[in-house]
């Protein structure tokens, strides 16, 4: 066994849940932003709180031992009016980090299809979508890698989930997407991701999604956010869950998608240069 699986075998373990803002203690929300300090650049305490405040609510991940924030997904929940004047919902996921050390854990997967769930039989009716922006290639990776139908697709996009994604991006982020290219532009003081946190190299650019990411977002080091949805109607929605159920609980291995596209990074870091016990708290000790 390698010594990267002895390494994640050895992690204390962690439960990961979605809350209301509401529910959010402070502890919880300093929790959340001394870990986003240190995988995003040019993000200030009084963003990150301005930015967290249009959202709906989190999934949180804590260690079970002592409480300890090693992971977040915020999210909103809501109607919209497409381009075409129908009313649809998105489910929009916003900044996403988890402590490099756990990446791979089925916590956040779990937490994050539960949300799914509740909102589709909340909303049995409505034409409904995941909508994310996405700064590397990760985050990317987990649209393309679980949903069926999706835009951006290597194999081709489809023009109403383009649309669809595109009137999701006016809507959160009026004035901030380019239709000709699908990318978000924030600006000159848009945060950036970490160098070490998703760095595309030649062995990441021969797997075809990755490549395929990059070439749709050739500034996602500077800060560009390709704008992402995926459809969550009950036909694809039936065959995600099936999926998650075989690969969450071992009943079975998913079965390979033919669309060029199904190639799938699973390797873990190589290193782990900055673990959550690396994280200074808000009172400046690291926990």
């Amino acid at each position: 066994m390698s010594d990267n699986k002895n390494v994640q075998k050895k992690l204390p373990p962690i439960k990961m849940r979605y809350k209301s803002r509401e529910n959010i203690t402070l502890d919880e929300c300093l929790g959340m932003y001394d870990l986003f300090k240190v995988y995003y650049k040019n993000t200030p305490f009084e963003q990150f709180l301005e930015d967290f405040s249009n959202k709906t609510g989190a999934h949180i991940a804590k260690r079970k031992s002592d409480g300890k924030v090693v992971g977040f997904s915020t999210g909103v929940a809501k109607n919209i009016i497409n381009s075409e004047g129908k009313e649809i919902r998105i489910l929009f996921s916003g900044d996403t980090v988890m402590s490099k050390e756990y990446w791979g854990t089925k916590a956040f997967p779990m937490s994050f299809f539960l949300w799914l769930i509740s909102e589709r039989l909340r909303h049995p009716t409505k034409e409904m979508y995941w909508f994310l922006i996405s700064m590397g290639y990760r985050t990317y990776l987990i649209l393309a890698n679980n949903f069926y139908k999706y835009y951006p697709n290597i194999d081709g996009d489809d023009p109403k989930l383009r649309e669809a994604a595109f009137s999701a991006a006016d809507d959160i982020f009026p004035g901030a997407l380019n239709r000709e290219t699908g990318l978000l532009d924030f600006g000159d003081d848009a945060c950036t991701l970490a160098d070490f946190v998703t760095p595309i190299t030649e062995k990441e650019r021969a797997v075809p999604k990755i490549g395929f990411f990059e070439s749709r977002n050739p500034g996602w080091a500077k800060g560009d956010e390709m704008a992402c949805i995926g459809s969550m109607d009950w036909g694809s929605f039936a065959r995600m869950f099936l999926d998650i159920r075989r690969t969450l609980f071992k009943k079975g291995k998913r079965r390979a998608q033919t669309q060029a596209s199904s190639a799938a990074v699973h390797q873990k870091p190589d290193t782990v240069e900055v673990t959550i016990d690396d994280i200074p708290s808000s009172n400046g000790k690291t926990v």
